[in-house]
């Protein structure tokens, strides 16, 4: 056992005797990407490496998010569903003149409310979901579309967290 500690010290490894299995990290899950509908931006099929790094500044320990390869299955994925939804503030009037098309975009921004579902698959099995509505520009210098993708991100892992995982005790008749 000396000869075999000495070893290890004089290969920097000394700390591998004395460190316990349970003490060890266990690695991230890696979780492939997918996305589908409408997000402004993007052409759909090119958004998953986006929202994969996105989701990957969420800062969460557990998990590795990455693009899903198009040529493989992927039992431990996320799916985006992205909706653009309706304008719904009514009619706008105008008070002043407008010279050229796109003016109003100047005033207002030219924000789109989109709406967002992510649901989570681990081992090819549904977990949990999330979902919301923001308004953003698109596009991956979005800092509205960023900090949403990272929100809805963070609101998915407290949901698998809540998952109550023990089995069902059942009391009365079998």
């Amino acid at each position: 056992m000396m000869n075999a500690a000495r070893t290890l010290a004089s290969l920097g490894l000394a700390g591998a005797l004395f460190v316990s299995a349970p003490a060890r990290a266990e690695a991230p899950i890696t979780i492939a990407i997918e996305a589908g509908g409408e997000l402004p931006g993007f052409r759909i099929q090119d958004a998953s490496p986006y929202l994969a790094s996105k989701m990957e500044g969420a800062g969460l320990a557990g998990w590795h998010f990455i693009a899903r390869d198009p040529g493989r299955a992927a039992p431990d994925r996320i799916e985006w569903r992205f909706t653009l939804l309706p304008y719904a503030g009514g009619e706008v009037r105008r008070f002043f003149p407008m010279r050229e098309t796109g003016a109003m975009d100047l005033h207002l921004g030219s924000h789109r409310l989109i709406a967002a579902e992510a649901k989570l698959y681990l081992h090819g099995e549904y977990q949990t979901a999330t979902f919301g509505q923001e308004a953003v520009q698109g596009g991956d210098s979005d800092p509205d579309l960023a900090g949403f993708l990272v929100r809805l991100t963070r609101n998915l892992e407290s949901g698998y967290n809540a998952i109550d995982m023990a089995p069902a005790v059942h009391h009365g008749a079998p």
